[in-house]
């Protein structure tokens, strides 16, 4: 954008675009505009940097305003025009137009006034002129006009210029004369630096001025001319690299001088004392102004301008502080630069006051001897000299007063400082270092290594005062060094030293009191009641040296009011104080000498050529080890040895209070350590003598040692020979034992623990001795290893099973351990069973034993591992109870073969595991005593005995049974029966409830234990012939049996008197077997399971193994005996459910194991499937009119009952929401029923492309946690609204592998009364957006369909939120059959 400026205009016939020049108001280019005004701002911004630095800071802020407040009005207007020129279109254009008339209109008007001027005066004269012809050639020809009149030729024609060889000799000749002047002139000693070049001569004063001289002739009287003068004074400080005189001044000196050169006698002379003046004012004036400067911005407290006459002085004072302070200087200490009073001709000089020497003079007077004038370069050198000076008589009297005798203080560095070594040896860090304050001048001393000591100020203060005290304050600096010198040394050591201690003693008798006052405590980590005293003194006539004295004290915890003679009468009061007993001073010659030390005295032939040894070998002369100054390597050696040598004692006498035999603390070879070596442990308790003899016997030695490396620890050392696994005697490997280093007090406690290893591997020991006898005629399980501290056994199919077994110093018993390999990495099934079989090894005391329990049991164990333990709430039908979470399966080990499975915590199963591979089960709700009693809080399991019968292999049975058989009716005898010697050890019972896990360590109860048989079985039973040979490792009391597993009271099913041939199993999955045994009859009492049944382990495994179902809808592994208590659970709590709900009527029916219940107008039978192994609960609905309900919608029921009510995990509350759900009204049912079809087959969700797949939901899911408890029955309902949680999952669609379809719980409220399917208003919902969509579409949907009489809203309503429901976040839309086909 531009103004109006000389525009350039376009005519309508499309002529050219012609300039025209300014017409009317003046006008200009808004571009151009904007850069006046930049460039005028710019202007203005260099010369406020050019003046401001010159002004002072006020003068600065007012001009730097100023301009601001200009510039902004200038902008501000350039602003505003800048706005009316973007709104001014129009009449720049009416502007433009009356321009290009009146520009046309000139052009005309000139046009016309031209040709009326040549018409009328040029044309009337226009004749051609006479050429001169003789000029032209010449000029032509010559180049040259030589006609030229002499006036012009004379006058304004140059003369021509002399040529370069002419300017060389007259220059060489003008050189000469100026020599020849040089020679007979008389020049001034400071002006003898002179250069003659081009007729010049240069004379340079350096520091002062440079001028150029020359004469206009050779005469003797023709005087100097001034060519130019320059002033070499500068001020590169405060200056700012400017010039010190201005143009005007200089051309006024040079006027001044060449007018003395004119005048004078002796012009050169008076030329020098012009121009020296000169420079000796100007110094004076650049170091005067710096000063000034100095005082405004740093030095203001400290330095002053005591006089300034201009151009001949400057006087400066400093340390007027210490001048005030010392009434000697009462003038003070000053500098005065000024001109030499008796030669002029001389460079400013320095005169100090006080007086300098003559050298220090020199060395101050250097800093105005350079090119950068500096008075801060002078004050430097100047106090520099000064301190110096103060530090050389200090270092006078301190090398005399504090009698440092061969050491020397030492004076070196800039600014000067005076190092002095108060202690011999001294770090450099540790030095009293002195130096002079340069700004006041007062002495500053400090300890580089303790800067923050309480001593340096008061050595500083008297320095700078009275210093009588200086002895006395550097010996305390010198003892309070030495205390933190003792604290560096015990740094790394395990030790704390401190200056003062709570102890208590006699003040006149006790040899603490009769030490000196400067002392230190060091306390022992590891023994609290020692106590080491280190007292340090300075060696007479040696004050730089110290001496120390090293103590023992012993000492007691004690409190102040303890009776200081009787030490048995105390005070029950927290005991902070420290009785001091008995103190002993230490040798320091001895301990850094002694037997365990390396001495250092040798003669000299062996400092010369080292010390022959027996070998032949030369030994190295003993290197002396340099410690740094402030480590105290007598300290550390009396530290280390009192740490080293008093838990060895302490350790000693504990030995031999309780019974431990040794040699005591001896030195091993060569001196690497102290050592104690056990002679005789006292007796093993609980071992038989003869095992502990032959255990000693492979005692060679047991040797302990104290190591300090990472921790301080007890190492000992056991040698043992041979091992009772091989016959071999030869010594093996050392063992090594680590024990803590306790404190004195607690050294009772490694005693024991010493002990009870050696306890320990005595009574492993006896396990292996007792096992490697077996082992030569038996084979066992494999021992893994064995190092005398634990025993590791390997069984299992592959030996993938380890058990550890350690003997438990605390417990005084044998513990075990359980792990895997491979495979069984994870888990080893044997945890479950850890306390009963470490009770039966410690009762038993046989290793061989334990190897064939875990052997026998792992199997049975391991399928008992996979039974779930997962608990779940709401799985009682006790309404106190109901919150409480219960395990599915709680495993309660009884003994090693003994195990109770309690299911819920309502049905419990017995289970002993046999020898021969066999399991016996028995229904544990009954009493042991009276198999017609149930135990409290204990159900009986319906059809147990019919369940367990579908997986008795009869051929295996068959192989470990004899041939004749009892037919008496069954007996309550036990699996316990003493057969041959061998029988079960007596189960481990709990008190009163058996839903408590046994105790381990609790006596052994009758409960469970068969009372006195009243029967005889009919025949004795075989003995196994697979069992151990005689001898047996086996003792009485073995928890397998050699016998038949059918003993007494045998369960097997016999031939029925009435029903002969017939057999209860229909069961065709057991292999065929070329002995056949005679079909069986089941009692048909409830107590028939109360008879144990036998299985052998691979049918144990198959009933606790998850497995599908076959021909059940259910999904998921499920063991079958976990199916079988699930029905018989869900049977139980659907009789339960029946008595307490009103809606419910109980009918009788006459079949076995079939309830049945009406509801509403249906009738309901539920039973049991025994044709899969009683695994499955059936639903049987007959309605009270079969012409209100299609068959179809019954068999919907039928299936949504087996497949979602009476499934995993079995929850009674699936059974209450299924009742209140078949208690809603007809109408209202038959429309559920038809959701529960999609539910029941998904195939239909595909078929009829809805967009959500719908799941009712039979418990409450945790959408509303503070409205509904979790878990509770999903269908809540009264004779008005029923709420039914329901959740939708986003069916037809493809997704991404391993993500997860969308899903939304929906509580839904059907109102019967108003026939309106709503969402359910629960609070935490209101935030939810996909509750929200739910919301909004069954409000519209509501509106655009009205309630209709006799048709119930719940499955229009719902099939239109299944076929149409669009949720913010549900991801990708409809794929089509097709796609959901080939997902599937």
């Amino acid at each position: 954008m531009s103004l109006p400026v000389a525009p350039l205009e376009v005519s309508q016939g499309g002529m050219e675009v012609v300039p025209q020049q300014q017409m009317g108001g003046g006008q200009m280019s808004l571009s151009v505009l904007i850069e006046m005004l930049v460039q005028k701002t710019y202007h203005e911004l260099t010369i406020l940097a050019e003046l401001l630095p010159r002004k002072t800071d006020m003068e600065r802020k007012i001009e730097i305003f100023n301009f601001a407040s200009r510039t902004r009005m200038l902008f501000v207007r350039l602003l505003g025009l800048v706005k009316w020129a973007s709104s001014a279109s129009k009449v720049e254009k009416c502007s433009n137009i009356v321009m290009f008339l009146e520009k046309q209109s000139g052009m005309f008007l000139d046009t016309a006034n031209q040709l009326a001027g040549m018409s009328r005066e040029t044309l009337v004269r226009a004749t051609l002129p006479n050429f001169h012809l003789p000029a032209a050639a010449e000029i032509l020809t010559t180049g040259t006009y030589s006609r030229l009149p002499r006036c012009i030729s004379e006058r304004i024609i140059p003369p021509s210029a002399i040529t370069p060889v002419e300017r060389r000799t007259t220059l060489l000749r003008l050189n000469q004369v100026i020599e020849n002047r040089l020679v007979s002139s008389n020049i001034p000693l400071q002006m003898r630096n002179l250069v003659v070049a081009d007729g010049t001569v240069t004379f340079t004063v350096k520091l002062e001025f440079s001028c150029k001289l020359t004469v206009l002739g050779d005469s003797l009287t023709q005087p100097w001319t001034l060519l130019g003068v320059d002033m070499l004074v500068e001020d590169r400080e405060t200056g700012q690299g400017k010039a010190l005189m201005h143009s005007m001044q200089v051309g006024y000196v040079r006027g001044l001088a060449q007018s003395r050169l004119v005048e004078s006698s002796q012009p050169l002379d008076d030329l020098y004392s012009v121009l020296h003046s000169l420079a000796q004012l100007l110094q004076l004036e650049v170091l005067h102004t710096q000063v000034v400067r100095l005082c405004q911005d740093r030095l203001g407290m400290y330095i002053r301008v005591e006089e300034y006459i201009l151009g001949r002085a400057l006087t400066i004072s400093y340390w007027r502080e210490l001048a005030s302070k010392d009434p000697v200087q009462e003038a003070g200490w000053r500098l005065s630069v000024q001109v030499d009073p008796h030669d002029p001709a001389r460079p400013l000089m320095v005169v100090h006051t006080p007086a300098l020497t003559l050298k220090e003079a020199e060395l101050a007077e250097r800093s105005i001897r350079t090119e950068r004038l500096s008075v801060e370069s002078l004050l430097v050198h100047t106090i520099y000299v000064r301190t110096r000076a103060r530090l050389t008589e200090l270092k006078t009297l301190v090398q005399k007063r504090l009698k440092l005798g061969g050491v020397e203080a030492t004076l070196h560095g800039s600014p000067a400082v005076l190092s002095i070594p108060i202690l011999q040896p001294c770090l450099r860090s540790e030095q009293l270092l002195v130096s002079v304050d340069t700004h006041t001048g007062i002495f500053l001393g400090h300890v580089p290594q303790y800067p923050t000591n309480p001593f340096s100020p008061q050595i500083q203060n008297c320095l700078n005062t009275d210093q009588t005290q200086l002895e006395t304050l550097v010996t305390e600096l010198r003892y309070w060094i030495t205390a933190r010198r003792i604290e560096k040394t015990l740094q790394q050591l395990p030790a704390t030293p401190f200056e003062q201690l709570p102890l208590v003693y006699d003040l006149k008798t006790h040899p603490l009191s009769k030490l000196g006052r400067h002392k230190m405590f060091i306390k022992l980590h590891k023994q609290p009641s020692t106590v080491l005293v280190v007292e340090f003194i300075e060696k007479p006539d040696r004050e730089c040296e110290i001496q120390y004295s090293f103590y023992y004290l012993l000492t007691k915890p004690c409190s102040i009011e303890d009776d200081p003679v009787d030490d048995s009468i105390t005070k029950e009061i927290p005991r902070v104080y420290m009785k001091a007993l008995g103190m002993v001073e230490f040798d320091p010659f001895l301990v850094t000498h002694g037997s365990t030390t390396k001495v250092d005295v040798q003669e000299l032939s062996e400092k010369i050529i080292g010390k022959r040894k027996p070998g032949g070998k030369v030994e190295a002369p003993i290197k002396r080890t340099r410690f740094p100054a402030y480590f105290i390597s007598d300290l550390a050696h009396v530290v280390s040895f009192a740490d080293e040598r008093i838990p060895f004692t302490s350790l000693e006498q504990e030995l031999a209070r309780q019974g431990v035999s040794h040699t005591g603390t001896s030195v091993e070879t060569n001196g690497v350590g102290l050592a104690i070596k056990i002679v005789q442990f006292p007796t093993v308790p609980g071992l038989q003598q003869r095992e502990e003899k032959l255990f000693s016997s492979r005692l060679l030695s047991a040797t302990i040692r104290l190591s300090r490396n990472p921790l301080s620890m007890w190492v000992v050392e056991w040698l043992l020979c041979g091992s009772p696994l091989n016959s071999t005697q030869s010594m093996g490997k050392p063992l090594y034992s680590q024990f803590k280093l306790e404190n004195l007090a607690d050294c009772e406690k490694t005693v024991v623990s010493l002990v009870g290893e050696w306890n320990s591997m005595a009574h492993l020991h006896s396990l292996v001795r007792e096992y490697s006898r077996y082992s030569r005629v038996v084979d066992l399980v494999t021992i893994q290893s064995y190092n005398y501290r634990n025993i590791v056994l390997e069984y299992g199919p592959g030996q993938i099973y380890s058990a550890t077994i350690t003997w438990s110093v605390s417990s005084s018993s044998f513990s075990l351990t359980f792990g895997g390999s491979g495979a069984a990495a994870g888990m080893n099934p044997h945890c479950i069973m850890k306390s009963q079989l470490e009770i039966n090894l410690n009762k038993e005391r046989s290793l061989a034993l334990l190897g064939r329990i875990l052997q026998e049991t792992v199997g049975p164990v391991r399928s008992l591992s996979r039974l779930p333990c997962t608990p779940h709430k709401w799985m009682s039908t006790n309404s106190q109870q109901r919150n409480t979470a219960i395990q599915t399966f709680s495993v309660l080990p009884q003994s090693p073969t003994h195990v109770k499975v309690m299911f819920y915590n309502i049905h419990c199963v017995d289970v002993h595991i046999r020898a021969d591979g066999l399991v016996s089960i028995r229904d544990g709700s009954f009493s042991m005593f009276d198999q017609t009693k149930v135990l409290t809080d204990l159900e009986p399991i319906r059809g147990f005995k019919a369940f367990l019968y579908k997986y008795v292999d009869e051929a295996a049975l068959a192989r470990r049974t004899s041939q004749t058989e009892d037919d008496n009716p069954p007996s309550p005898l036990t699996m316990e029966q003493d057969q041959t010697g061998l029988k079960f050890a007596p189960p481990l019972t709990p008190p009163s409830n058996p839903l408590t896990p046994v105790s381990p360590h609790g006596q052994q109860s009758t409960f469970l234990q068969s009372p006195p048989t009243h029967r005889q079985p009919s025949a004795s039973p075989a003995p196994s012939p697979g069992l151990f040979p005689i001898p047996s490792p086996l003792p009485a009391g073995s928890p397998f049996t050699a016998a038949s597993p059918l003993g007494g009271g045998s369960p097997r099913p016999r031939p029925s008197p009435r029903h002969p041939g017939s057999s209860p199993n229909p069961s065709a999955a057991l292999p065929p077997s070329s002995h056949q045994t005679p079909s069986r009859i089941l009692p048909q009492r409830l107590w028939a399971a109360a008879i144990p049944t036998p299985l052998t382990t691979k049918a144990f495994d198959e009933l606790c193994r998850p497995s599908s179902l076959p021909g059940s809808s259910s999904c998921g592994l499920v063991s079958p005996l976990h199916r079988f208590l699930g029905c018989v659970f869900m049977r139980r709590q659907l009789q339960h459910i029946i008595k307490s709900e009103e809606y419910l009527t109980n009918l009788d029916t006459r079949e076995p194991s079939v309830i049945a219940f009406k509801v509403e107008s249906l009738q309901c039978k539920v039973s049991i499937n025994p044709d899969n192994s009683f695994q499955s609960l059936h639903l049987k609905v007959a309605p009270d009119d079969p012409s209100q309900w299609q068959s179809d919608q019954l068999l919907i029921i039928q299936k949504f009952f087996d497949a979602k009510v009476v499934a995993p995990p079995y929850r009674p509350t699936f059974l209450s929401g299924f009742c209140r759900l078949l208690h809603c009204p007809q109408e209202t049912l038959k429309n559920i029923v038809q959701l529960m079809k999609y539910e029941v087959l998904p195939e239909l969700v595909v078929q009829n492309k809805l967009k959500w797949a719908v799941s009712l939901c039979l418990t409450i899911p945790p959408v509303a946690p503070n409205v509904f408890p979790v878990g509770q029955a999903g269908i809540i309902g009264n004779k008005e609204k029923i709420l039914i949680f329901m959740q939708l999952t986003r069916a037809n669609v493809q997704l991404p592998p391993g993500q997860e379809p969308l899903s939304v719980v929906v509580p839904v409220i059907y109102n019967i009364s108003q026939n309106q399917t709503i969402l359910a208003s629960l609070q935490k919902e209101l935030n939810n957006p996909s509750l929200h969509a739910v919301q909004s579409h069954l409000t519209s949907w509501a509106r655009s369909n009205p309630p209709t009489m006799g048709r119930c809203s719940i499955l229009p309503a719902i099939h239109d939120l299944l076929m149409n429901l669009t949720l913010p976040n549900e991801g990708p839309a409809y794929s089509g059959p097709v796609q959901m086909q080939s997902m599937m």
